[in-house]
């Protein structure tokens, strides 16, 4: 599953896949800069396993938030 959210003028796209052995979900997010000319995509892998698509998506969101959150702390 995918989900793509605006977040402080940025995309972030959360994505959940099942785990390969069927014991729950994992999560990544892509966090997109858009600037003029150009759209800066940087990955997270988000630790943990979730029990639903839901929940993995959730936590990848609050990732993506977080890293964006300290990234304008940092500026």
């Amino acid at each position: 599953m995918k989900i793509r959210e605006p977040y402080k003028g940025h995309v972030l796209e959360a994505m959940s896949h099942e785990r390969s052995h069927g014991l729950g979900f994992v999560s990544e997010v892509y966090i997109e800069q858009h600037r003029a000319d150009e759209v800066a995509v940087t990955p997270f892998y988000p630790k943990g396993t979730f029990g639903t698509h839901d929940l993995a998506l959730r936590n990848a969101i609050l990732c993506g938030q977080y890293q964006v959150d300290k990234e304008f702390i940092a500026s």
